[in-house]
């Protein structure tokens, strides 16, 4: 089994090296461009918020019912995001194999909204952390209401974009190891046919020394091939990536968030809750430190007395 894998990276190695660029190119074109996508929806979103947050605070609006603060909010921020689209910008020759293929040149933002797993539905079922007077963890709390949102943890609607995203991150290592993996199998192979050389007759051994030299030759172009698509790689990451941007808009999100339950609380609820914790901290502080010196007197005192005795 082992001679058969050793095989196989002896003598294609370079073909499937080929194969995982072409795959993991298809995945980075389509991945950036739904994250791009992404970018515009959540932009939209946070900036509708922001604008209502804004206009909350200038009225000094104070949020008697978080359900229905929650759900005026969402529906009011829905019924602007349809109005919005992404339009992907293409050349002609470009939009016609797009349109042979059936792909569309204009996003809707509509279907953002719509289905049983959307933004929406996420930040309606996470009422109970906002209507906490304490502030939650925002990170996990995005984490949470993202599961819900189908177009943030799928790509092209079926496959995970997380352990895409990561794979497409550590691909340029992957080019390295591989190629390096298939010039010590190709010289390993190779190696053994020196044993079937006869040097008292080289002659006749000049098929098995050709042999030898292409089998090292095709063992070295597979760590050129791997230090090459590397590079390609890790130049594509570097000007688009895909993780940097999806970050970028997982953090805009977990503002966004965070904005709402403070404009719930207000921005000096942590403040004023700590006024009124810390108080009775202290004082329990105190009490323990005047028991804890209680005990301390007694101890001495009975030591004193055996000491007496």
């Amino acid at each position: 089994m082992l001679d058969i894998v050793f095989n196989f990276f002896s003598n294609y190695l370079i073909e499937f090296m080929t194969s995982m660029l072409v795959v993991g190119l298809f995945f980075r074109f389509v991945g950036y461009r739904s994250s791009k996508v992404e970018d515009n929806y959540f932009s939209t979103f946070t900036s509708e918020i922001e604008k209502i947050l804004m206009k909350h605070k200038e009225d000094d609006y104070q949020v008697q019912d978080v359900d229905k603060y929650l759900n005026n909010m969402l529906e009011d921020v829905k019924d602007k995001l349809p109005t919005r689209s992404v339009r992907n910008k293409m050349s002609e020759k470009h939009k016609e194999k797009a349109q042979e293929i059936g792909a569309q040149n204009v996003v809707s933002l509509r279907d953002y909204v719509k289905g049983d797993h959307s933004l929406f539905l996420g930040v309606k079922a996470e009422v109970a952390s906002f209507k906490s007077k304490y502030p939650p963890n925002f990170n996990e709390l995005t984490d949470r209401i993202l599961e819900h949102d189908d177009n943030w943890n799928k790509l092209l609607g079926f496959f995970p974009f997380g352990p895409i995203s990561r794979l497409i991150d550590i691909l340029p290592g992957l080019f390295v190891v591989f190629g390096i993996f298939g010039t010590f199998i190709g010289i390993s192979m190779a190696l053994p046919q020196i044993a079937e050389i006869d040097f008292n007759n080289l002659e006749a051994s000049g098929a098995i020394l050709q042999n030898f030299v292409r089998s090292v030759t095709y063992a070295m172009k597979t760590s050129i091939a791997g230090i090459m698509f590397s590079l390609v790689t890790t130049f594509l990451n570097t000007i688009a990536p895909v993780t940097g941007l999806r970050r970028k808009t997982y953090k805009k999100v977990t503002n966004c968030f965070e904005n709402i339950w403070h404009s719930i609380h207000g921005e000096k609820s942590v403040e004023q809750e700590m006024q009124v914790v810390l108080p009775a901290l202290l004082s329990e502080v105190k009490a323990l430190r005047k028991a804890v010196a209680g005990d301390v007197v007694h101890v001495d005192t009975d030591e004193e007395l055996k000491k007496d005795a």
